[in-house]
């Protein structure tokens, strides 16, 4: 006995639409990194690309390797400015070109939840 089997499923003959873009797939790189701060008043995050869109570093703001961040401030004003996190809290644009897995970011593009500080700005352009 022979027969034919007739499945009447439709099959998608296409890719998916609604998918992420490149930017905003990192993007949201980024805005997760900034999840990782234990600072109280600002979570940024920052993620490095290169050309052929491979993640080279990832960043947020937080305390030096190494500091403790229980004991450090994260004071945003105090009478005293070392009272607060500024002097201490290393940026996130600052971890990212620092934790890079490449030998250099030249070429690269660099995607940050916040708009970068003056300083930051300067250390993206020499990096």
């Amino acid at each position: 006995m022979t027969g034919i089997l007739s499945l009447s499923c439709s099959v998608p003959t296409g890719k998916r639409e609604d998918y992420l873009e490149w930017p905003e797939y990192f993007m949201a790189v980024a805005f997760l990194s900034a999840q990782r701060s234990k600072d109280p008043s600002s979570q940024v995050g920052a993620c490095i690309v290169n050309p052929e869109n491979k993640i080279v570093g990832i960043g947020y703001n937080g305390m030096p390797n190494g500091c403790d961040d229980d004991l450090l401030p994260w004071s945003r004003s105090a009478e005293d400015h070392l009272d607060t996190k500024y002097p201490y809290v290393c940026h996130a644009e600052l971890n990212a070109i620092m934790n890079k897995n490449s030998a250099d970011v030249k070429g690269c593009t660099m995607y940050v939840a916040l708009f970068p500080c003056n300083e930051c700005a300067k250390l993206i352009i020499q990096a």
